[in-house]
């Protein structure tokens, strides 16, 4: 299991939005005919689409012309690496109709299909309108993607998917239980920038500990600069400097207390 305080259906714990900050989830929803035994119809309805034959090359028994649905989050990354992913797709199986969708309307457009029965087959789902994956998991509404984790990779075919992925990646999807319903698949480092231009205006030097920033943003507040400033555009990046400078400061024990919602944390 993840490490996480949010072992029901919920939601996410704060550990897991820690944890998480640094990852865009990828996950399938149970109608997926690449990982599972059945897809959506435009009507709702519970018709199946029949599996196709497993091989060396189809380990997964993907139906060869049953549609595709996917939904992407058209963030920082781009479309790219995705639309690559469709022609290999289209390449495998020729006769299969694809739908590819960028948006970052994620919740906006995808909620109402969850809740009317007809979801896309894959989604990336992040973002500042990403759907609450804790609820999705209680709700049954995503495969399982341990099938996934257990075929061929294809790079090597020699090992399991799994055995190509970084150390917890698989925790990480796991919700109160073995099976995997989330794959992270992407790694990044976050910082912080500081503006020597605003220094120089400001005839001062970098501040090198907490009591010399705050000097700074004293002097700097005196003269209408902002000491610290963001993308008011996406507010939630705040907390991917605030959550590591709150555990730097204060350790995990601290972590751990806002996570468990104790008082005064």
């Amino acid at each position: 299991m993840g490490s996480t305080s949010a072992q029901n259906s919920e939601g996410l714990g704060r550990r897991d939005v820690i944890k998480r900050s640094a990852a865009i989830g990828l996950i399938t929803v149970p109608t997926m005919s690449f990982l599972a035994s059945c897809a959506s119809s435009d009507s709702g309805s519970d018709k199946k689409v029949e599996k196709g034959k497993a091989t060396d090359k189809n380990p997964l028994g993907v139906n060869a012309s049953a549609p595709l649905d996917f939904v992407l989050f058209d963030g920082g990354f781009g479309t790219e690496y995705a639309t690559d992913a469709v022609k290999q797709y289209e390449k495998a199986f020729p006769d299969a109709e694809v739908k590819f969708t960028p948006t970052q309307k994620i919740q906006s457009e995808l909620q109402p299909r969850f809740n009317g029965g007809t979801p896309p087959d894959l989604i990336d789902n992040s973002g500042a309108e990403q759907m609450d994956m804790g609820v999705l998991v209680g709700k049954k509404q995503l495969a399982d993607l341990t099938p996934l984790l257990d075929a061929s990779s294809v790079d090597d075919p020699a090992k399991k998917v799994r055995d190509t992925l970084r150390p917890g990646v698989v925790e990480m999807g796991q919700f109160d239980g073995d099976p995997v319903w989330i794959l992270y698949y992407a790694y990044t480092v976050y910082g912080v920038w500081y503006s020597q231009t605003a220094l120089d205006k400001l005839d001062a030097e970098y501040p090198e500990d907490w009591d010399a920033m705050l000097a700074l943003c004293a002097k700097a507040k005196k003269k209408g600069i902002a000491g610290w400033t963001y993308a008011g555009k996406y507010p939630y990046y705040v907390p991917f400097s605030l959550y590591p400078f709150i555990g730097k400061i204060g350790g995990r024990e601290v972590l751990d207390a806002i996570d468990n919602l104790e008082p005064n944390a």
